[in-house]
């Protein structure tokens, strides 16, 4: 095994009540993407300048929670003129990554959980992230 796999699972094992918990709250919205999405990020406090998931082979979900306000959306960039901003406090929304995406600016502190389906990971299961 590599050095990365054996730093992937341990995270794995130490945080498996969060990644079970975080599953069974998606399945509750998308039973089938729960069964197939490939990688789970967890961040904390998250700012980014816009972006492209080159490696997504579809939409994503989003969840954010925390004590935030002013913004904290994700903004999707639809068109060259339309720009359309994602509430996921406290509920999940579906964004396509492949398309331009952030952030927008908030005050306060925010975690996010963000499911997604990778085409390097297109046959592995969730446990493989």
């Amino acid at each position: 095994d590599s050095v990365r796999t054996k730093k992937e699972t341990a995270k794995l094992i130490k945080y498996k009540k969060l990644f079970d918990m975080a599953i069974d709250t998606l399945a509750e919205v998308d039973p089938v993407f729960a069964e197939r999405f490939t990688a789970l990020a967890v961040t904390k406090n998250f700012e980014g300048s816009p972006h492209i998931d080159t490696l997504n082979v579809g939409p994503f979900y989003g969840l954010s929670l925390g004590e935030f306000s002013g913004g904290g959306q994700i903004a999707v960039e639809c068109s060259p003129l339309l720009v359309a901003e994602i509430d996921t406090k406290g509920s999940f929304g579906k964004v396509d990554g492949r398309f331009p995406h952030w952030v927008t600016p908030y005050e306060g502190e925010r975690f996010s959980l963000i499911y997604v389906s990778e085409l390097s990971c297109r046959n592995c299961s969730a446990w493989n992230v």
